[in-house]
């Protein structure tokens, strides 16, 4: 996952600026200076019209009874799909673009919910794992008493309290 990252923070500026390179000499620099400042308008215009009307489907969602996860992932969708088209460049404005549709949105929805889903499955197998043999969960712990010892200045505020030194491992 580090590297995905890293290949992404990485090689999504240098896709862009190839992306620029090639729409420059084909259209023009002012053709395509114009179409990043439109889709940042798009992208402002896109949180501030979807992101009320998400909210009110969830609520609506709630209101009924029913947990609200579709509605939430296409919020999150929706919302990753403004911060591209804000984001100057044509690769993730066209990314963004992409994910104003639908179908492909809902495409996109149904891969992260599968996603999370194999997560929160190898999660909750992890925590089974580490159950006892009674079935409860294992609590490693260390025990010490702590003792009170005057000091020099005993004002009847109470003894130093010291712990004993740390013995075991990290």
């Amino acid at each position: 996952m580090p590297l995905l990252v890293f290949l992404i923070l990485a090689g999504l500026p240098l896709a862009e600026i190839a992306v620029f390179i090639q729409a420059g000499a084909f259209l023009g620099v002012w053709p395509v200076i114009g179409l990043v400042v439109l889709s940042v308008f798009g992208g402002v215009w896109l949180m501030r019209a979807q992101g009320p009307e998400t909210l009110r489907r969830a609520q609506a969602t709630v209101e009924r009874g029913e947990p609200p996860v579709a509605e939430m992932l296409d919020g999150a969708i929706l919302f990753i799909a403004a911060i591209l088209m804000v984001t100057p460049g044509l690769l993730t404005s066209s990314i963004g673009l992409l994910l104003l549709v639908a179908p492909l949105r809902r495409l996109a929805a149904r891969i992260v919910a599968r996603r999370l889903a194999m997560r929160a499955e190898v999660h909750i197998r992890t925590a089974h794992m580490r159950r006892g043999p009674g079935g409860g969960p294992i609590i490693e712990a260390e025990e010490w008493e702590v003792e009170e010892e005057p000091s020099a200045d005993d004002s009847g505020r109470g003894g130093d309290k010291r712990l004993p030194p740390h013995s075991g491992p990290d």
